[in-house]
Parts: structure tokens; sequence; C-alpha cells
């Protein structure tokens, strides 16, 4: 049985976070170990023109949803070792997450972050504004992620309100993405019991300011 994996969020991270990944996983020792990686990815949303700015996207790509989207990028890897299965739909409270052997939030929205850190045994949690990422992961003292998540924090978009329109595009999310490709890969090594295997300690960085906040 291959090892599952939930994407949630195909927008700024998630998209980054794949494009970054999968390769790496199409062709890696530990997809072989596990017996493949299936990626299952979650957004309704589809694609528009300011999100070709920074989330990867071509103008062709306009007018369709983000998974389907992404996923025919990501095509040519696919393989015995990596599959994908979009789904143009949000997380809610009926979503099965628990049948993922692990769940990845890469969406600014209280509510599907609520739904796994719940739901799920092993989770990573992605987020970014401007030129800032912070990154949470299931071993985080639960007082810790309550405070961080709040249902009545309003869902929002990576990119501060006028970026696009004047030209201050900010990389925070590329940042939570290679942030994420390097949890994941040491995710699979712990798993498989490999030496000298690492989780990324959890944080909230600026590009430009550095550490916003340290997690012990």
């Amino acid at each position: 049985m291959k090892f599952k994996v939930a994407v949630i969020g195909a927008g700024g991270i998630g998209s980054n976070l794949l494009r970054i990944s999968v390769p790496t996983l199409s062709q890696n020792i530990l997809s072989k170990k596990l017996g493949g990686i299936e990626i299952t990815l979650f957004d309704s949303d589809i694609v528009e023109r300011d999100n070709l700015y920074h989330q990867g996207y071509n103008i062709s790509d306009i007018g369709k949803f983000k998974v389907d989207a992404l996923v025919e990028s990501l095509r040519l890897f696919e393989s015995s070792l990596i599959s994908f299965k979009p789904i143009n739909k949000d997380v809610s409270d009926s979503t099965k997450l628990d049948i993922f052997n692990l769940v990845i939030v890469c969406v600014d929205s209280p509510h599907a972050r609520i739904i796994t850190h719940s739901k799920c045994r092993t989770w990573l949690d992605l987020r970014c504004r401007g030129d800032n990422f912070m990154a949470l992961d299931y071993n985080a003292d639960n007082n810790l992620i309550k405070s961080l998540t709040d249902l009545e924090q309003k869902d929002g978009s990576c990119q501060f309100e006028d970026a696009i329109q004047t030209g201050n595009i900010q990389f925070g999310n590329a940042s939570a993405a290679v942030f994420g490709s390097q949890w994941i890969i040491q995710h699979l090594r712990i798993i498989l019991s490999q030496n000298n295997a690492m989780y990324p300690k959890i944080r909230s960085e600026s590009i430009t300011f550095g550490t916003l906040r340290k997690y012990i």
C-alpha cells in the first residue's frame, strides 16, 4: 500500500511545495522503500491572472481548477513511485483526513487548520504573509498550537493587498515551501528509521528581519 499524503491548498505555498518536492520524491530511494507515494491535493480555487506572479501557474492555466493545472504540470514525474489525485474541493468537517499518513496544510484557513490538527495524527502546518512564514508540526506543544490557531481569524492571501498592483511581491510562500520540502524528506527518513534524521525546528521567520519567534 502506498504512503498517502494530503496537501491542502494549491496556492502560494502548496504549488511551490509540490514543484520543489515532487521531482525528488519521484526518483527517491525513500519513496521506493515506502512502496510509493500517493499525493491527494485539495483546493476549490480556480487559477486567476493574479496567481501567475508567485504561484507558478501559466497563462494557459487561467480558468482551470488549481489542483488540475498543478497536477497536469507534474504528470511527467508520475510513476510507480509517485501518483496524484486532484480534488477540486476544500476540506470540511466531513473530509476523511484520517486515512492519510501525512497531512500538510498550505492554505490560510483557520478552519482547515483546526480540522487537520484535530483529525490527523501526523501533520505539518505551513503559513505565510508577505515575506514571513511560520511552520508548526504535530510535535508542537498543544497550548502553542491552540494559541496560534484561532477560528476568528479571517482567511487570507500570502501577498499583501496591494502587492501585485505595486509590484511588491514577497516570497514568504517560497520560504514555507522550502521548509516543507526539507521537513517531508526528514519525516520520511524518520519513519524509515534512518540514521541522523531530524525534523527542522518549527519557527516563524521573515526574510527581511530574520527570526521573529523561536519555539522551544
